[in-house]
């Protein structure tokens, strides 16, 4: 498995998907014109790393488009899905942030395309642009929150209520009703959705069998769910 490769400018298009990151919801246009010209775009393909557990970043790292799993792995055992990076997203910006090394590893899931923003170039910016730095500090504020958020899960939810929690983030994320029959799609493969929700594979295909009696219908990565209020009830969402 090898590193990123391919730098190059980013396009037009790269650029505009940039634009939208949180990284730049209060900055001003001259700061974000000034970052953008510093930021090359690597293709990393498939099972490649674009970070590995350990290293110190000296760059943060944005997701054009394809999705990471971040993941850490003790001797002689299989590695652990701790998260996800998809398109919009920054790759474990705290730690880009505070330059202090890598808690996970960053693996891509499929062909992935990520921006590069050297660090020194984002604390010059956020000298001069006060909205930048106070975006930098609300994206490591969040961050912790995500990691809190996910040792709840982990201490307060059983597997098949992490499923059924996954289930309803997803149907929020794509803007369905509270209540009612809802319809998703899951983004990962079953063995990276497995490892992430703290399952294995096996343990995944039978809560995907059992939640049948819940009016949770599960087809290939399709998914139909009849009520997803109740489902939402018992993942204590």
């Amino acid at each position: 498995m090898t590193e990123p490769t391919l730098e190059q400018a980013p396009s037009a298009e790269d650029r505009r998907r940039l634009r939208r990151l949180p990284l730049f919801a209060n900055a001003s246009d001259a700061t974000i014109h000034d970052l953008l010209a510093f930021a090359p775009i690597a293709t990393v393909g498939r099972n490649q790393f674009a970070a590995r557990e350990g290293t110190t970043p000296n760059s943060l790292l944005a997701v054009v488009s394809g999705r990471f799993a971040l993941m850490t792995q003790l001797a002689g055992e299989q590695p652990q899905v701790i998260g996800m990076a998809g398109r919009g997203e920054l790759i474990m910006a705290a730690a880009a942030m505070a330059a202090t090394p890598y808690p996970l590893t960053a693996r891509a899931v499929e062909e992935a395309r990520i921006a590069s923003f050297p660090l020194a170039t984002l604390w010059g910016a956020a000298d001069r642009d006060h909205g930048f730095a106070a975006d930098l500090a609300r994206i490591a504020c969040g961050e912790w929150r995500s990691i809190v958020s996910q040792l709840k899960d982990y201490r307060l939810r059983s597997a098949p209520q992490r499923f059924a929690a996954y289930l309803v983030r997803l149907a929020m994320s794509a803007g369905q009703p509270h209540q009612g029959p809802a319809e998703v799609e899951l983004i990962d493969d079953r063995k990276t959705l497995a490892s992430l929700l703290g399952m294995t594979p096996e343990n995944l295909s039978r809560t995907i069998a059992q939640f049948r009696e819940r009016g949770v219908i599960v087809t290939g990565r399709s998914v139909a769910i009849a009520n997803l209020g109740s489902l939402a009830d018992f993942a204590g969402a």
